[in-house]
């Protein structure tokens, strides 16, 4: 069942560099987690204001402005508009010039547009808000594409899981931040528009580390350990990632494997864009939780799936290195049982009478079946194509957020009381309906193999000396920064 063979002296090498326990690797993920954490949170948190921002007796503070708006869907969807747009562009930018850069700009952006929902409330009322969150989107485009070509990169094949999990618990964390922050800053004294405020300024701070900080491989980092290099280098086959192999976009196209994962990513895009717009709103109105406590119960599900997550991820590589299950067969188990968790927690809440509690737990069974499948598909670009991984991201998420756009519409359309829970009934079975058949499909047609189109495989072990030579030569290159 071993998914990779290495030749004796690749196997030294690998042993060596797993004695780094922590090293440069871990801090590259450490901060693509850190980014991951702060964009959702500003991608999230709104959906906890728009609640304090429609109603003044959400807050201590009267003096807090409110709107009286009736678009709020219209408006939590209007991310999505422009957040598609730069996914494939992103993916092959990050791959070309590496993603250092290109993610600090759009982090930038995105600091700065969330900074201003406060004062484009003020003076151009929800068209303001809409053009601040459109903006947002388009910055936070090149979000998963870099983290996934920082994962190609960066991440050895026996820690993938684990690695993957790391950076993509971000999406819980962020998540769980924005809901328990915002609640409390939204019903204080302070008022909602200090919510904004308190992201935007943790965002630019993660920007000016990351500045220092941050570099695009291993072949560019001035004091990564020679044995951690030289590892991750013929774990991945290709010591020299910033090659410039043509992107194969016809087999990429025309792979099933790669459709699978698309298929996949679907369900996920639809079920995780209801989960995070809707569910803050389906607590408040339905479940009739305040505002404060509103935020803290949202985040509840979300803890729960991060915690579970990292559970997850080393189940996932145990079962892997233990060769009782391939890599395949696994990301297939955590990616099918997770989703079909998810099916049954939503079909549970669509058509059981719940009490508030109960209402919680089925969320949080929700969200842990879905950390589950972030060992799933999540990671499989990087199977299929270490090299192209960022540019397989760019592509799938840009055709699920492009349908996943339209729950947000699909509630406001179908739940004209937001109160009335048999309304949201056909929301939650929207959802299953996705979920089930885009990871049943995923389930049948998926692959780990790394693909032949991913390019020349080269032996780190063979040109670790001539490399050594030409470091300097790389570093000094600012594409390579």
């Amino acid at each position: 069942m071993q998914d990779t063979e290495y030749t004796k002296e690749e196997s030294s090498i690998i042993a060596q560099g797993q004695k780094v326990r922590f090293g440069a690797r871990h801090v590259q993920f450490i901060f693509i987690f850190g980014c991951l954490t702060l964009s959702i949170a500003m991608r999230a948190s709104f959906s906890i204001a728009i609640v304090a921002m429609t109603d003044n007796k959400t807050t201590q503070n009267h003096d807090v402005p409110t709107y009286s708006w009736n678009n709020t869907s219209v408006m939590l969807s209007s991310f999505f508009w422009s957040y598609i747009i730069f996914q494939v562009f992103a993916g092959y930018v990050a791959k070309k010039y590496g993603p250092k850069y290109l993610l600090l700009s759009g982090s930038i952006v995105n600091a700065l547009s969330f900074s201003l929902i406060p004062v484009s409330a003020k003076y151009a009322s929800s068209d303001g808000v809409i053009a601040m969150r459109v903006i947002q989107g388009l910055a936070q485009g090149s979000l998963f594409p870099c983290a996934h070509t920082v994962l190609g990169t960066w991440s050895p094949t026996e820690e993938r899981s684990l690695m993957g999990m790391i950076v993509y618990s971000g999406i819980s964390c962020g998540s769980v931040l924005s809901f328990i922050i915002t609640g409390y800053v939204c019903s204080s004294w302070a008022g909602w528009p200090v919510s904004f405020y308190i992201f935007a300024v943790a965002g630019i701070v993660w920007c000016v580390l990351y500045f220092q900080f941050g570099y695009n491989s291993p072949a560019v980092h001035p004091s990564i350990k020679m044995e951690e290099r030289r590892y991750i280098e013929t774990s991945l086959g290709q010591s020299n990632t910033s090659e410039d192999v043509p992107v194969p976009w016809k087999a990429i196209l025309t792979s099933k494997y790669f459709w699978s994962i698309v298929s996949a990513n679907i369900g996920s895009a639809w079920g995780y864009a209801m989960m995070m717009t809707q569910i803050p709103t389906y607590l408040g109105k339905v479940m009739k939780f305040e505002i404060s406590s509103n935020g803290v119960v949202s985040a509840i599900p979300y803890m729960a799936g991060a915690v579970t997550g990292f559970i997850f991820a080393r189940l996932s590589d145990y079962l892997i290195g233990k060769n009782w299950l391939t890599t395949i067969q696994s990301r297939r188990t955590f990616q099918v049982l997770g989703s079909y968790g998810l099916v049954i927690s939503f079909m549970i809440l669509a058509y059981v009478s719940s009490t508030r509690t109960f209402a919680v737990v089925l969320l949080s069974l929700a969200n842990i079946a879905y950390s589950a499948t972030l060992v799933g598909y999540s990671v499989n670009h990087v199977d299929l194509s270490p090299r192209f991984a960022g540019i397989l991201q760019g592509i799938s998420n840009a055709i699920s957020q492009a349908i996943a756009m339209f729950s947000p519409l699909i509630v406001h359309f179908l739940v004209k009381d937001r109160s009335d829970r048999l309304q949201w009934r056909a929301v939650f079975v929207i959802a299953s309906g996705f979920y089930f058949i885009c990871s049943t499909l995923y389930g049948f047609f998926s692959s780990a193999t790394r693909q032949k189109w991913n390019g020349p495989s080269s032996s780190a072990p063979s040109n670790i000396q001539l490399r050594r030579s030409t470091f300097e030569t790389l570093h000094s290159n600012p594409r390579y920064e």
